[in-house]
């Protein structure tokens, strides 16, 4: 009887096992990566990828370190960081412990369509903030596109 039950276990596991979506297919046609500086001595420094897959898809992969247990907020905005501008695309948060966020990008905010290619040469900085509730505290940022060369 244990040893049917352990077969039926083993099978089991090797259904679901089966189930997954192999991540490994997935082909990486570019990628561009912008660096992500402290701000007010956070020490919280990252970086910022646009990667474009050969889907067609965008991602916008953020990844910080030494953060704190918050939900930091990110956002592109237009302009360098000396210049200072509007959000242009709002980035899921990066949530406390996993230090990371990915966002699959197609447009701006305001619904202009934007490619992988629009993106890497996008006349833009990133801000990483503190916390919803704390919006003007930023805590990483950086230049992208034009502004960062």
């Amino acid at each position: 009887m244990k040893k049917q039950y352990f077969l039926l276990i083993a099978i089991f596991s090797l259904l679901i096992s089966g189930c997954g979506k192999d991540d490994a297919t997935e082909v990486i046609l570019a990628k561009n990566v912008f660096a992500l500086s402290p701000v007010s001595n956070s020490n919280i420094s990252g970086n910022v990828s646009f990667v474009k897959y050969e889907d067609g898809r965008t991602e916008v992969i953020l990844q910080i370190s030494n953060s704190s247990k918050d939900i930091h907020p990110a956002y592109i905005y237009t302009n360098s960081l000396e210049e200072g501008g509007a959000v242009a695309l709002t980035l899921e948060p990066i949530e406390c412990d996993c230090e990371e966020s990915i966002t699959v990008v197609s447009k701006l905010d305001n619904g202009t369509p934007i490619t992988y290619e629009q993106l890497i040469s996008f006349n833009g900085h990133l801000k990483i903030h503190q916390n919803a509730d704390n919006l003007e505290v930023v805590i990483a940022q950086g230049n992208i596109g034009v502004n960062a060369q």
